[in-house]
């Protein structure tokens, strides 16, 4: 998409979130979609707007959007708890669902028709089964879930846990260790299991801050064809790496721009509203300091993201860059809404404003898919090691 095109449908669309879905916020219920009818109105906008599906093929009816055209629409979607990344499933189902990537990329022709198609063409959910009870930032290490081959196939046994939004889901990615010995480096596989598998079973349901429901899930000689595995066998946590990469470039960098700028754009618009000692609350210096800040690490964190897109792009593998958007995106999001929330003060505690409900929501995307505080370990022994290519450099087309 050129720049122009991208651009218009961009506008088009932060029409559509604000016309249509920020109405809706105070209304849809964390873990809900709208009501049918308004459901399907709304999804028939989507796709005449050119918003369903952003990363799925087109030739599944989707947009099958570069990294770079998908930051910037998905920034759009984010921007309000009914479809974004502080409210429920994504999209709230409106905007169709977009396929794991791995499948995209190395799932077999029938495990991309049977699973990915209907993701996109059903706005159906999935669940990716990585953490254990005992193995959440260190999944190479501590991952305990196993997978045993037997005839025709493989069995599962384990505990995976931590997974949102797993009542809607139709089939799951579920990692297992099959050789002890290698794990993370040649010994970790990707399985597709099926949601109505015998062998899985919910082994309970914990509540959160943010008011959604995490699922644990218990796998007891699941047992998965070799038609389901996906990819080569071991190579599982490569692929997830590989996978994560993009994830956290478009969900921790786009999908923290989106709530942070909506906070910003509402905390300035109340500061120049609210008086206090005869004066707007915008004339005061501290005030005026904290909308500048917000916006600076806005950009900053847009700029590199939109960067990190590029090389994602033009096949760079991007471990160091992806990492740092990871990081400073989700903390961007959280200090600029937790200026917004001190600059709107007691009003903003209230459900009268989204500013609350974010909040919720993103302070978990600090935790999930690797703390901060592992990646910025990553980072430092990539820099401390002597070969100066691992040095991050901008994007050049």
């Amino acid at each position: 998409m050129n720049q122009g095109e991208l651009e218009e449908r961009r506008a088009a669309l932060h029409d559509f979130v604000e016309r249509r879905l920020v109405p809706l916020e105070r209304d849809l219920p964390v873990e809900g979609l709208p009501e049918e009818p308004l459901l399907k109105e709304l999804q028939s906008e989507a796709r005449s707007g050119g918003f369903w599906g952003l990363s799925a093929p087109v030739e599944f009816g989707g947009q099958g959007l570069d990294v770079l055209d998908n930051a910037v629409l998905l920034e759009e979607i984010m921007r309000t708890t009914v479809s974004g990344v502080s409210g429920g499933y994504y999209g709230a189902g409106i905007f169709g669902g977009n396929p794991p990537a791995i499948i995209l990329s190395h799932g077999t022709e029938r495990q991309r028709e049977l699973y990915a198609r209907p993701v996109v063409e059903e706005g159906c959910g999935y669940f990716i089964a990585m953490s254990e009870p005992d193995a959440g930032s260190d999944p190479g290490g501590m991952m305990e879930t196993t997978a045993t081959r037997v005839d025709g196939g493989w069995l599962l046994n384990g505990v995976k846990g931590m997974m949102s939004e797993y009542f809607l889901a139709r089939f799951g990615i579920v990692f297992a260790v099959t050789d002890s010995e290698k794990r993370s480096r040649g010994g970790i596989t990707a399985f597709i299991v099926s949601a109505d598998n015998p062998g899985v079973a919910v082994e309970g349901d914990t509540g959160t801050m943010s008011g959604k429901v995490a699922t644990w899930i218990r796998l007891t000689d699941c047992f998965v064809a070799d038609d389901d595995v996906l990819g080569d066998v071991g190579q599982g946590f490569v692929l997830g790496q590989k996978w994560f990469g993009r994830i956290r470039t478009l969900y921790y960098g786009a999908g923290m721009l989106g709530p942070a700028a909506r906070a910003l754009e509402i905390a300035a618009a109340y500061a120049n509203r609210r008086q206090t000692f005869g004066e707007p609350l915008a004339s005061r210096q501290a005030i005026q300091f904290m909308l500048a800040d917000s916006a600076m690490q806005i950009s900053a964190v847009r700029a590199l993201t939109h960067d990190t897109a590029r090389k994602l792009d033009a096949g760079q593998r991007c471990r160091m860059e992806s990492a740092m958007v990871k990081i400073m995106g989700t903390e961007m999001a959280w200090t600029v809404l937790d200026r917004a929330l001190q600059i709107l003060g007691g009003i903003g505690y209230t459900d009268r404003y989204p500013i609350e409900r974010m909040m919720r929501t993103i302070r978990l995307f600090r935790i999930t898919e690797g703390a901060n505080e592992v990646h910025r370990a990553f980072l430092a022994r990539e820099l401390l090691k002597e070969d100066a290519v691992n040095v991050p450099r901008p994007f050049v087309a």
